[in-house]
């Protein structure tokens, strides 16, 4: 058996990387910590949430502030590595600091939460060079080594979910002797994702080629980076079709944002799940995650991208509407006379399969969303400004993200109602499915247009 080309040695190491950032998002982000930490950390599930809420709108807006000085610099060229290594330098003590966070703290849970913050900003701000060394990279493949990526963090999903499980959850004798009476899986697992980015990340330092050393320095950079940035910006008014849709990319984004950070969250404060019926849900959610990327690719074949965007962020609007529509009692709406029967299974009671169906629904959707909308965007941009247009689409995913979040908590802590926080996210995706639903095809909208649009 042959040995990879160096080139494909350099590439399968960026990927590894890339997918080995995911367990932090879906083990502490979106399922295991963030309901732990809403249920368990806070006692009153509905200021768990406000706070959830809250500190993750801080760490949005910082990588809001600074998504744009790094991608500067990430544009201006030179070195990627040392920046990457940073963003580690951060994020793994993040990660691991989690492990203090002990059941009904007061004390020092300022502390926790400004760990949060940082696994925040390692986690978009090594997407930022991440993504930047692609080109680079993987020239004449970047889609597929980029879905390569995206795979290898589901993958890494999947396999985490069941360890959590087989080795911590159902195993009588947790391994490395954790105490499940004390919540002792559900704090390591930023240990868990700090040692996966570690192992899996490393390979990358030693194999993939680094972009040649600029003689630019950063201030200089940045200066550079800003200003191209800013005469994109003053060009996309020639672009009225591309200018339209990052609104409604912007805006349905947030709905995305909300469904992801309080997919778990939701689980443990409204259906009252404990922390392993919650990793069996993200173990599911991670399957279908990985099929909706297969499908998309399939869809965009079949139908064009702008019907795929329109679809999948139409089914995210509906799925989250089911899943809005469940409480331990209820389903669809519906107050039912004897929700509790228990049918066998994880998801033991009608309430909950119906719960567990619309969240599985709304991974399958998100993901196709987020796939379609990058498709969509390639075809609406002119091809000699795919760059410059990239990088407007990469900024405005992260410019207002701070805006779903925040949201919520001002819902939840007005309303003291977790289901109307999680609610709000509707109200996003509706006003940007009506905004998608006036973007014109691509096949029309490849040419600058001064006038309307």
């Amino acid at each position: 058996m042959s040995r990879p080309k160096p080139k494909n040695r350099g590439a399968l190491a960026w990927a590894l990387f890339d997918g080995a950032r995911a367990p932090y998002n879906v083990l502490v982000n979106i399922f295991i910590f963030s309901a732990y930490f809403t249920t368990v950390v806070v006692s009153d599930s509905v200021r768990g949430q406000v706070l959830w809420s809250y500190t993750s709108s801080v760490g949005a807006l910082l990588v809001a502030l600074g998504a744009p000085v790094l991608g500067a610099i990430a544009d201006a060229g030179g070195r990627r590595k040392p920046w990457l290594a940073a963003t580690l330098c951060v994020g793994i003590p993040s990660m691991c600091l989690l492990w203090f966070a002990v059941p009904g703290m007061s004390v020092g849970l300022g502390w926790i939460q400004t760990a949060l913050v940082g696994g925040m900003l390692f986690f978009e701000y090594s997407a930022i060079f991440c993504n930047a060394m692609l080109p680079n990279v993987a020239p004449g493949r970047i889609g597929f080594w980029s879905g390569m990526g995206y795979s290898l963090g589901n993958c890494s999903g999947i396999i985490l979910f069941v360890f959590f499980l087989l080795d911590w959850s159902w195993n009588p004798h947790p391994l490395f002797g954790l105490q499940p009476a004390l919540h002792e899986p559900e704090r390591a697992v930023g240990l868990l994702a700090g040692l996966w980015m570690l192992v899996f990340g490393m390979p990358m330092f030693l194999l993939t080629p680094d972009s040649p050393g600029s003689y630019v320095g950063a201030l200089q950079a940045v200066r550079d980076g800003m200003s191209r940035l800013a005469a994109t910006l003053r060009r996309l008014g020639d672009f009225r079709r591309v200018g339209f849709f990052l609104l409604a990319r912007l805006t349905y984004n947030e709905g995305f944002v909300v469904l992801m950070l309080f997919s778990g969250v939701y689980a443990a404060t409204v259906m009252h799940w404990k922390a392993e019926t919650i990793v069996v849900l993200g173990l599911c959610n991670s399957v279908a995650a990985a099929l909706a990327g297969a499908f998309c690719g399939w869809l965009d074949d079949r139908i064009g991208s702008r019907r795929s965007a329109i679809l999948f962020v139409a089914g995210s609007l509906l799925a989250t509407i089911v899943v809005c529509s469940t409480s331990p009692d209820s389903a669809f709406f519906v107050r039912l006379s004897q929700p509790a029967k228990m049918l066998g299974g994880p998801f033991a009671t009608f309430p909950d399969r119906v719960f567990a169906g619309g969240q599985m629904a709304v991974a399958f959707f998100v993901t196709g969303g987020l796939a379609a909308s990058r498709s969509l965007m390639a075809q609406l941009t002119p091809p000699e400004m795919l760059n410059e247009f990239f990088g407007i689409y990469s900024m405005s995913g992260t410019a207002t993200s701070f805006v779903g979040p925040l949201a919520i908590g001002l819902v939840t802590s007005l309303s003291q109602n977790q289901r109307a926080g999680f609610a709000g996210g509707v109200v996003f995706l509706a006003v940007g499915l009506v905004l998608l639903l006036k973007v014109k095809e691509p096949s029309v909208a490849n040419a600058p247009v001064a006038h309307g649009g």
